[in-house]
């Protein structure tokens, strides 16, 4: 046999490899990727929650020993499924480029660096629970929304900002024996505007009442605002999924006759 030969069987034997590879690890319509990926995501869950239970002070004594050597082993399998995307990823730089590749980056860190902070670690531990959202599309869904609303929502956080500050140096000035200081004020305009309450200062002026309730009130106008925005955007994503069979425009599943052309979706229709 040729080198030529030998080459191409070479090359055709890694083109094999590749496509088996990403059959494994990216495509969740078969059965073989499914499994793969839920493993992946499992052992993600069992090391976040391993995580958590050594916080607790009776766990802590009896993990010590094996959470560093369950923590190795889960970088190092992380550091080969890395690998291993890349090599098989269809478009490589794409897949590096996108937003689970820079996760998938992210979680192996400590190996590349030799970085052992406990607190990175726990903070890496945390951010590969974002590669769950690969596994449910209504989260991707959810994050494109709010993504498409991020300018609606700057403004509302600035004008919250804006406000509690406001609101802050007036009670500040209006119950200075209540609010030590306008940072203070400024946090309980914050929680209060939010409706959340937590209760640690409390107005009691008539005037500081009234602001309480001014707070109150553009609060809840401002958030439900936000809210309403999200869940138009949310319900356009999920149900605007399927393309008129006539037209070609994208319109709900739900719809039984387009509203651009009117023509019937029914795909059981009698032609004859």
């Amino acid at each position: 046999m040729s080198s030529e030969e030998l080459a191409g069987t070479h090359q055709d034997i890694i083109s094999l490899l590749r496509g088996k590879l990403n059959h494994y690890l990216f495509d969740l319509s078969s059965l073989a990727g499914r499994i793969t990926n839920y493993f992946i995501l499992l052992l993600i869950v069992a090391t976040v929650f391993l995580s958590m239970l050594d916080t607790v002070a009776d766990y802590h004594v009896m993990l010590q020993d094996f959470l560093p050597i369950m923590e190795s082993f889960i970088l190092y399998f992380f550091l080969l499924e890395y690998a291993l995307r890349v090599f098989s990823a269809r478009k490589r730089l794409k897949y590096i480029k996108s937003f689970h590749g820079i996760i998938d980056l992210i979680t192996i860190l400590p190996l590349i660096f030799g970085m052992h902070s406990s607190i990175l670690i726990r903070l890496l531990r945390l951010i590969r629970l974002f590669k769950i959202t690969m596994y449910f599309p209504l989260l991707v869904n959810l994050f494109e929304s709010i993504a498409g609303s991020l300018a609606l929502l700057f403004a509302v956080l600035g004008t919250t900002t804006l406000i509690s500050v406001i609101i802050g140096n007036i009670i500040y000035i209006v119950e200075p024996s209540t609010f030590p200081n306008a940072f203070e004020g400024t946090w309980w305009s914050l929680v209060t505007m939010s409706t959340v309450g937590y209760g640690d200062y409390v107005p009691h002026t008539v005037l500081g009442k009234l602001l309480a309730a001014f707070l109150i009130l553009i609060g809840i106008c401002m958030f439900a605002m936000v809210t309403a925005v999200i869940s138009v955007r949310v319900g356009r994503m999920v149900h605007l999924n399927t393309k008129c069979m006539e037209c070609n425009t994208t319109i709900s599943s739900e719809y039984r006759y387009c509203p651009f052309c009117g023509s019937n979706q029914d795909d059981s229709v009698d032609l004859f």
